[in-house]
């Protein structure tokens, strides 16, 4: 809002979502209709009321009530953060309007999106200043060209701009303003390919297929909808892989491992609250997210009741939470402490850190690509996760039979099957069918 000139106030109006939305593809219409309020799609519910924008309409149309000719909005403008969610928010979006009614997308220009930069480079002569709109591209830039003469700013969302950047963008809406059109049945393909349930296998074959030399050109006026789902949206499926399924190497996910990272960096062989460990991790390790999810990541990688893992690389001073209701017991994390559990840095030792691959993020130096653990934590603490087109779930087993196989491997031995087991557990563990099956005593 702060962004439209007093001009502009008379032709654009502006509807806030607070959240994502559902898929519409894989909801039925009544069913998303009655979800929709508490994903915070409001727009809805105000049917009757005569100051409604166009979205009100798309359901109006599916109901038969009205033309497009009736319209008080000519178009729709997505106005989304450019990370990876942003993308995700603007594809649920065109699934959407897809879902209530296909022939809009058919409409010339319908359908639009003002972009703006996810991160900026600024020069230290203070003149020259660069702006990019893909992670992929900016990467690509860094590789190049990157150097400390340069600072880099990341901006995580539209509200990270000032007002006068925000005017900047606005004043060439024109330029910044990108339009979707709709060229052939491709588009159709690639909408069902991308939200359809039948799909999984198409999708992960995209996924595979893609390269990030592959990310999709800003200087163009408009992209087609094939062209936005498979350069721009993909990028938050391979995220959401990466975010969610655990490397096989050290068995963490990149919001455990700057975890960890801050942990070692900070030497942290005595305790510190959770909250301002949790400051420290975000400082040094440029995340991105919110903090909040990063202290509940926090906790997870410190429980040690029963179920929880075999090894928590973290201590739990305080209230972390109870197997009872699965650590949603927990105390605030201004409350509750932690510090490196000692077995963690033998676990990671500290002489193999010239061995690994640091990330650059934001013009800094952060965490590793991955650890190199001296055994296999990925079936010590057991993992799972479930992403685009992937899920996984690996049971919990005994370090000491890891450790013995892995001497019979060195050895070529022959390796003994293990079963699941977990830290204090009294139970017995067997083999189903689909699994394993654990009895309590």
């Amino acid at each position: 809002m702060a962004a439209l000139s007093d001009a502009q106030r008379d032709y654009f109006g502006v509807f806030a979502l607070n959240g994502k939305l559902l898929n519409a593809m894989k909801t039925n219409p009544k069913e998303f209709i009655k979800k929709a309020k508490t994903r915070g799609a409001q727009f809805i519910y105000t049917i009757e009321s005569q100051h409604v924008i166009i979205c009100i309409y798309v359901y109006m149309i599916y109901l038969g009530s009205i033309k497009f000719q009736h319209f008080r909005y000519g178009r729709v403008m997505f106005m989304a953060d450019q990370d990876y969610d942003g993308s995700h928010i603007k594809g649920l979006l065109i699934n959407f309007f897809y879902m209530l009614s296909p022939s809009l997308l058919r409409i010339p220009y319908f359908l639009s999106e003002l972009i703006t930069p996810i991160i900026r480079a600024f020069h230290c002569n203070g003149i020259q200043k660069l702006s990019f709109y893909s992670y992929p591209e900016y990467e690509k830039w860094w590789k190049n060209w990157g150097n400390s003469d340069w600072r880099i700013k990341y901006y995580k969302g539209l509200g990270s701009f000032t007002h006068e950047e925000g005017k900047e963008f606005f004043q060439n809406v024109e330029i910044q303003r990108k339009y979707f059109v709709w060229r052939n049945d491709e588009d159709l393909d690639a909408i069902n390919i991308a939200f359809s349930k039948s799909k999984t296998r198409e999708r992960r074959g995209l996924m595979l297929k893609f390269k990030s030399s592959d990310y999709r050109d800003y200087t163009d006026l408009s992209i087609c909808y094939k062209d936005f789902l498979q350069k721009e949206f993909i990028l938050y499926s391979m995220a959401s892989v990466r975010r969610c399924i655990p490397s096989l190497i050290d068995g963490q996910k990149p919001s455990q491992r700057k975890i960890l990272y801050g942990a070692f960096k900070r030497e942290l062989f005595t305790e510190i609250r959770v909250d301002k460990l949790i400051g420290y991790v975000a400082e040094h390790s440029a995340y991105h997210h919110d903090e909040s999810s990063l202290a509940t990541t926090l906790m997870r990688m410190a429980r040690d009741y029963v179920g929880s893992m075999n090894i928590n690389l973290l201590m739990a001073n305080g209230q972390f939470g109870t197997h009872i209701q699965g650590g949603k017991d927990h105390a605030s994390p201004r409350y509750i402490y932690t510090e490196l559990n000692p077995i963690s840095r033998f676990l990671f030792p500290e002489i193999d850190n010239k061995l690994l691959k640091y990330l650059n993020e934001d013009g800094i130096s952060v965490e590793p690509e991955w650890y190199l653990p001296i055994i296999p934590l990925v079936l010590v603490n057991g993992v799972s996760g479930i992403a685009t087109g992937w899920n996984c779930s690996i049971p919990c087993y005994n370090p000491k039979d890891i450790i013995a196989n892995i001497k019979r491997f060195l050895n070529d031995d022959k390796l003994q099957p293990m079963v699941p087991w977990y830290k204090g557990f009294k139970g017995t563990i067997d083999k189903s069918i689909g699994g394993f099956l654990a009895e309590w005593r």
